[in-house]
């Protein structure tokens, strides 16, 4: 009909409020939640990095040895054991967070070689925009799983949790199609 004003488009979503969604200021400490990443996420660590790093550790090797094959019910029950032992020897934890500590700090040294190796993601529950950091943990040249930054009120960032590659490539699709070539369909 002539003369009607025809009623306004929808203003496209916005993700970003600012510009450290984007980008990774190395400026920033950067301080991971490493009890999270290796305690309650410990079923999202390789198996290989858990064998390596446990190895001298006859009961985590026992509960790791053909775990793979379980059933999902029986394989949370053995990583539930585990998450237990970890949590309960210093001396273990100790090692794990400090090859954790050693991939972030990997992936920093990469963040200052080129700043797209920090990949901006949405995370709808919280609302939020968060970075993720490619972390490898084994001899696999490609990453074995991602780092979920966030930037903090304080100022510097907080290294929140791990996410396996299929995730951190969901997270990341949210908002457009990466392109970084440590997060594609062929690294998942």
């Amino acid at each position: 009909r002539s003369g009607e004003n025809p009623a306004p488009l929808p203003r496209p979503a916005s993700y970003l409020e600012r510009k450290e969604d984007l980008l990774f200021d190395l400026d920033r400490e950067l301080v991971p939640d490493v009890h999270h990443i290796v305690v309650d996420n410990v079923h999202r660590l390789p198996m290989g990095f858990l064998r390596d790093e446990l190895a001298a550790s006859p009961a985590c090797l026992g509960i790791l040895a053909g775990i793979e094959e379980l059933p999902d019910d029986a394989r949370k029950e053995r990583l539930d054991r585990l998450r237990e032992v970890i949590e309960g020897d210093t001396r273990l934890f100790n090692r794990i967070s400090t090859s954790i500590n050693a991939a972030i700090d990997v992936a920093k040294r990469q963040v200052r070689w080129n700043y797209k190796t920090a990949v901006p993601a949405y995370y709808p529950r919280t609302n939020s925009m968060n970075l993720l950091l490619p972390l490898i943990l084994t001899d696999s040249p490609t990453p074995d799983v991602a780092l979920v930054v966030e930037l903090q009120k304080s100022g510097n960032y907080q290294g929140q949790t791990i996410v396996t590659m299929a995730q951190a490539y969901r997270d990341a699709r949210l908002l457009c199609r990466p392109y970084i070539d440590w997060l594609s369909p062929a690294s998942i």
